[in-house]
Order: structure tokens, then sequence, then C-alpha cells
């Protein structure tokens, strides 16, 4: 029994610091970031502009989300969603939007702990077009910004919604 004591002891221990390094190395990182990423793809600006702003059929393409709920719009009559994932829910809001080459969108909640936008932006290239995304995000928790740093990237995320996106428009 005691063995058992001392065994969870020490993993509640090394639990504790590796939280308290994370927390310190959170705080030398910025709370900002600019990450981005491209994809060329072979419909035009338009027909891509129509799936990055249909949000119904995101969980559609979307592996990582379980529902889409829409939402009242915003001040200026600006579209609104929530977004359902295994980890909760994220509320977005269109923040610019210039059709079919620009798109702007962002957290719509200040009390998560991280923020910022993503901005869209479609050239026509050839036949097809090329999709540039730039995250602009803050990680306002210095022990998230340390795993989004060191462990996952602070540019998964883009990726993993371009692949996505680059598996949706092959279909």
């Amino acid at each position: 029994m005691n063995r058992w004591l001392w065994i969870g002891a020490g993993v509640a221990a090394v639990a504790a610091t590796v939280v308290v390094a994370a927390d310190r190395a959170g705080r030398r990182l910025p709370v900002e970031h600019v990450t981005e990423g491209g994809l060329e793809l072979s419909q035009p600006p338009g027909a891509v502009w129509a799936v990055l702003t249909d949000i119904d059929l995101y969980p559609a393409w979307r592996p990582d989300l379980t529902h889409v709920e829409r939402l009242p719009a915003a001040a200026g009559g600006r579209e609104r969603w929530r977004e359902y994932d295994r980890h909760g829910h994220t509320t977005y809001e269109v923040v610019d939007s210039e059709a079919p080459h620009r798109l702007v969108t962002g957290i719509a909640d200040p009390d998560l702990p991280y923020g910022g936008t993503w901005t869209y932006v479609l050239t026509p290239a050839g036949r097809g077009c090329l999709l540039t995304v730039t995250e602009r995000g803050e990680i306002r928790k210095p022990v998230y910004r340390a795993v989004s740093h060191y462990v996952t990237g602070e540019d998964v995320t883009v990726h993993r919604y371009l692949g996505a996106l680059a598996h949706r428009m092959a279909a």
C-alpha cells in the first residue's frame, strides 16, 4: 500500500514540475504569433469561396468538427457561428469579407485562453487559384503558449485545415 502511495506522490511531483517548467518557458515566449500556409487548387476562386463560406457544411469536410451552430449576427450584421469539437467549442465571426478574394474571420470569445484572426486570400492562378491562410493568433496562458510552441507547433491548425480543404476540393 505504501509503495503505491509513494508512486502516486512521485507522479504528482513530476506533473507539477512539468507544469511549472512549461509556465516559465511560456512566459518567455511572445503572446502573439503569425503563421501562414498556402494551397494550390484547380478550382477558381468563386468555387473555393463557396466552400470556405458554407459554414453549415464545415463538419462534412473538417474531421475535427462534430457540428456547427449558427448564431445571431454580430454588430454590423457580421455572420457568427460556433464550432464544436472534442475539446469544446469556439465562437467565430466574419471580420471582413471581399468575395471571392479575401475573407477574415476571428475568434469572438474574449474569455478563451487564445484568440486571433485568420485571413484567407484567393489569388487566381490559371484555371485555379492559390489560397493563402494567415493566422494572427495570441495565446494568453503561458502553459498553453509553451505547449503550442514546443509540442504541437503554432502552425498545426492552419496545416490541418488546409489538408482537409485539399481533400474536400479533390472530391
